[in-house]
């Protein structure tokens, strides 16, 4: 039963001390946002741990047909897969489950119709912007977040960025205070005015959701272990110095998605919902239980604590460290005095 060596990302928007704390190493002295364990070929998931400092783009994921379609053009039109404009690089969907290991904050998916209007009224945004909204209900999202992606209501970007930074009433306190601190980097960016109409998190550790296929989403700032469908494939419309393609992160965007469920891990061993049928995401804390035997491949990050795997013999695991398990025939054991997350799939 091998170890499986985590791989750091450095990008800009990552921590420079938050992954290297938790594996009690020393610090690179560069952003180390990711620490990836598998990769996108090889494994039917890939787990990350994330750690956020500064906030990613906006962005969503296409679901099978839409990556297997996105694939065949680009590759018809002799498109390298390492161009930075390309778009689709495999033909794999996205669906994706985080966890929050520390307090984590993101913006996802979009709100219901009457918390939008809310939202512009305490933003003091023109009511006209969401008019689409009620002529057609949510399929009038669409128009929404296009014009306000090209551009069409620009000359309120500076009141609103005002108004976020003098602050609003309680309820609305937060989401104020993120796009405040998200604007200083992103000061004319026009996707900043959506953010007031996406849905605002804040997860305790061991809370988790689920981001589908085609949910709008920006994760601002903690840590969390990430498990996905193993595609590479990001649309990105804005706030980020990354290529963004408007209309085709338009042309995914799913308006009608259901609202991301905030799951709470109940108990010493919590499965999660998602992100697809045919993987199953366990939080197992601070006890000792016995794995049954499966075909499947299975993962185990540990990430704080002492934690122990027993299958004949005995590995420990460090935080940060994971150990794979290829199909066995009998049941194995994970004992911990802090946090293991279990993938099978």
């Amino acid at each position: 039963m091998p170890l499986l060596e985590g791989t750091l990302k450095h990008y800009d928007w990552g921590s420079k001390t938050a992954i290297a704390e938790l594996r009690g190493t020393p610090a690179s002295g560069e952003p180390e946002a990711e620490l990836w364990f598998g990769d996108n070929k090889n494994l039917p998931w890939l787990v990350k741990i994330l750690a956020i400092q500064n906030p990613l783009s906006l962005q969503l994921h296409p679901n099978t047909e839409q990556a297997l379609r996105g694939f065949e053009i680009e590759e018809a039109s002799g498109m390298k897969l390492d161009d930075p404009k390309r778009l689709y690089r495999d033909q794999k969907a996205k669906s994706e489950l985080v966890c929050a290991l520390t307090p984590f904050k993101a913006f996802c998916g979009l709100r219901k119709i009457d918390s939008a209007i809310e939202a512009a009224e305490k933003f003091h945004l023109p009511k006209k912007l969401l008019s689409p909204l009620l002529t057609d209900g949510e399929k009038g999202w669409g128009k929404v977040i296009s014009d306000l992606l090209s551009g069409k209501a620009n000359q309120e970007i500076e009141s609103f960025i005002n108004r976020c930074r003098d602050g609003v009433d309680e309820i609305w306190e937060k989401v104020a205070e993120e796009i405040a601190k998200i604007s200083k980097i992103h000061k004319t960016d026009a996707s900043i005015l959506i953010l007031p109409f996406m849905n605002y998190y804040e997860l305790n550790i061991g809370e988790a959701i689920h981001v589908e296929p085609g949910v709008a989403h920006i994760y601002i700032q903690g840590m969390a272990v990430e498990v996905m469908q193993p595609g590479d494939n990001v649309l990105r419309a804005g706030l980020t110095k990354k290529h963004a393609d408007k209309n085709e992160f338009l042309s995914l965007l799913n308006a009608r998605a259901e609202i991301p469920q905030v799951q709470k891990a109940d108990g010493t061993d919590h499965e999660y919902i998602g992100p697809v049928n045919n993987l199953s995401v366990r939080r197992i804390e601070n006890t000792k239980i016995e794995v049954n035997a499966s075909r499947s491949i299975d993962l185990i990050l540990a990430t704080n604590g002492i934690s122990k795997v027993g299958h004949g013999s005995e590995t420990q695991l460090k935080p940060g460290e994971a150990f794979l398990i290829h199909g066995e025939d009998s049941n194995y054991t994970i004992d911990t005095t802090g946090s293991v997350f279990l993938v099978r799939g």
